[in-house]
């Protein structure tokens, strides 16, 4: 029996929580003055100056946690044939406390809260949230200074077999499963509790530019973060569970054939809470229009509302199957296929720590979907073989050294690689806010960048394979209507996928008493075929369908062109051939 356990102490402190953006103001000429916006500059008649101020000071995020576990496990010999091993871990993930307890949480019930840790904090809440008389410390909701409650219900048991099948010891089956709880990260506190609380913008109109932060009509916006983190949020439970046979085959080689599965619960989702569900019936500028803003669930507050929960989940399943032969004269080679496919409400988009961005904040079922870089399909080979040529290979022991020294006593190893392609989402840009046609009242998000993104509709097959110009059929979508959000689903585009192979050449050209040198000749992505991989999930363009929805413009350079910032792979493998060669001595 073995048993155990974990302490670990997490610091992490970072001044991003002490900046604003616009920090240095904003001027914006829309030509309200001439009827034309560079007029208006020339004139300095800005529309409106905007700057916005951090209140919480200099002081920097600067937050610990402690985090323990305890495990206990054990092998058992069952019979000759089977043994089984069975295991628990407890842990306790610890929640981060802000050493000046600079944190302010929110939560939605009856109208809204900010919750700080003490009344001194509150204070440095911004103007428009202190006017409200709403904020409430830590002891009146059930927290401590971290402001959520920490997780100790994380029981994790551990499970798995190995069993002998026959008499002939070549088969055997194996077996586990076990429940794993990934760990948080102060970056999911910094912007929610420790940055956007503390953030608010003032707005003059109609000032000087000489003067623009003094003049005009002044006001301070509701734009102060209203975020928060669920009160009781717990980590996410990951159910991992795989069966594996493994058959020993003649001539040294071995089968192996796995079933590998996860099913995923209380994920991680942001949701926007302050929103109108989107209809055919005009909203109007909330930030403009009382009536309008009125609509909202939250009228006290501005649209800047968003809530981390447990409410995504996820499955996911992969089919491996692997041919391995042991180094035996000469000759080593191991392929393996990977057949695999996901399926989550909430599927990863590289902001984790915080959530998931919820696109539709009345139907999470919007968001269902692959992930993004579970590829469908994978092949990766890899081999060794001693060319049987030289004097001391099995043919051509009699070769003259010249020619031994030609073309005896080389090593040849290569790789293989083969990959489909990444699951990516088509979105685009009304630039409107907060109007727009959908009528929610801010910007929805539909790809999880933080920013507007809009899902267009489907009415063809995007995927009828194209040119580098045109990877994707642009034409397969169109403009949601008026009140609707888009019927394109999260990972419906399909990126490009890739093969390569490397190669690799070697011998001895020098074998003395205490000295090796060798010759070394290498070709990464020998055959030169291209490489191609889209960055940041297209969102720097290649999937954005902004141009071809509203003007018209099926091919702008930048969408579904596998253009220059698409050359690469994700690997790290040679965009092009590379040759390389080398001696390398040991003694």
């Amino acid at each position: 029996m073995k048993f155990g356990g974990i302490y670990t102490r997490n610091f992490a402190k970072d001044g991003y929580s002490t900046g604003a953006n616009n920090s240095k103001g904003q001027y914006n000429f829309t030509g309200w003055a001439t009827g034309n916006s560079f007029a208006d500059f020339l004139l300095g008649l800005p529309n409106t100056v905007v700057e916005q101020r951090n209140t919480r000071g200099n002081e920097p995020m600067d937050t610990s946690s402690n985090d323990w576990a305890l495990f206990v496990q054990d092998d058992w010999k069952v019979g000759p044939k089977l043994t089984a091993f069975l295991g628990v871990r407890y842990e306790v993930v610890g929640v981060f406390v802000d050493r000046n307890d600079i944190y302010a949480n929110f939560v939605t019930s009856d109208g809204g809260h900010h919750v700080v840790p003490n009344s001194q904090i509150g204070a440095l809440l911004p103007p428009g949230a202190q006017e409200l008389n709403r904020t409430l410390t830590a002891d009146q909701v059930g927290v401590g200074r971290a402001l959520i409650k920490t997780d100790r219900n994380n029981v994790s048991p551990r499970a798995g077999f190995a069993y002998r099948v026959g008499s002939d010891n070549k088969t055997v089956l194996r077996g586990g499963f076990g429940i794993f709880h990934p760990t948080g990260a102060a970056q999911g506190a910094r912007d929610i509790m420790s940055r956007n609380p503390f953030r608010y913008s003032i707005t003059n109109r109609r000032a000087t530019l000489q003067h623009g932060f003094t003049t005009g009509a002044q006001s301070s916006s509701l734009s102060f973060g209203n975020q928060g983190l669920q009160l009781d949020l717990e980590s996410p439970d990951i159910y991992q569970y795989n069966l594996t046979a493994e058959r020993e085959l003649p001539g040294a080689l071995g089968l192996r054939v796995s079933y590998i599965g996860s099913t995923m619960r209380k994920l991680l989702v942001h949701r926007d809470y302050n929103t109108v569900p989107a209809s055919a019936v005009p909203l109007g500028d909330v930030d403009e229009d009382p009536a309008a803003h009125a609509r909202l669930p939250f009228p006290l507050y501005g649209t800047f509302m968003d809530i981390t929960q447990n409410a995504g989940e996820g499955q996911f399943n992969a089919l491996q199957i692997e041919l391995q032969r042991r180094f035996r004269k000469g000759l080593a080679v191991n392929a393996a296929y990977t057949l695999a496919g996901s399926d989550s409400n909430a599927p990863d988009s590289g902001n984790s720590t915080i959530g998931v961005v919820q696109y539709d904040p009345y139907d999470i079922e919007k968001d269902r979907g692959p992930d993004p870089n579970v590829v469908k399909h994978r092949v990766v080979m890899n081999g060794t073989w001693d060319i049987p040529v030289g004097r001391e290979r099995p043919f051509g022991a009699g070769l003259p050294l010249w020619a031994d020294a030609v073309i005896g006593g080389w090593t040849v190893s290569t790789i293989f690689q083969a990959r489909s392609g990444p699951n990516l989402t088509p979105f685009f840009v009304y630039g409107t806010d907060p109007v727009f046609p959908a009528n929610t009242g801010r910007a929805l998000d539909g790809v999880g960048q933080f920013s507007e993104a809009w899902r267009p509709d489907v009415i063809g097959n995007p995927n009828v394979g194209g040119t580098r110009g045109a990877f994707f059929d642009v034409t397969a979508f169109a403009l949601p209507a008026p009140g609707t959000l888009g019927t394109a689903k999260k990972g419906s585009v399909k990126g490009p996928g890739t093969w390569i192979v490397n190669l690799a050449l070697y011998k001895d050209i020098v074998r003395a008493k205490g000295v090796n040198v060798e010759f070394t000749a290498l070709l990464d992505n020998a055959f030169n075929h291209p490489q191609f991989f889209v960055p940041s999930l297209g969102l720097d363009g290649f999937m954005d369908l902004t141009d071809y929805l509203l003007s018209g413009e099926p091919s702008n350079g930048t969408t579904a062109v596998l253009g220059a910032d698409t050359v690469g792979n994700v690997e790290g493998f040679a965009a092009g051939r590379v040759v390389r060669f080398g001696v390398r001595m040991r003694f």
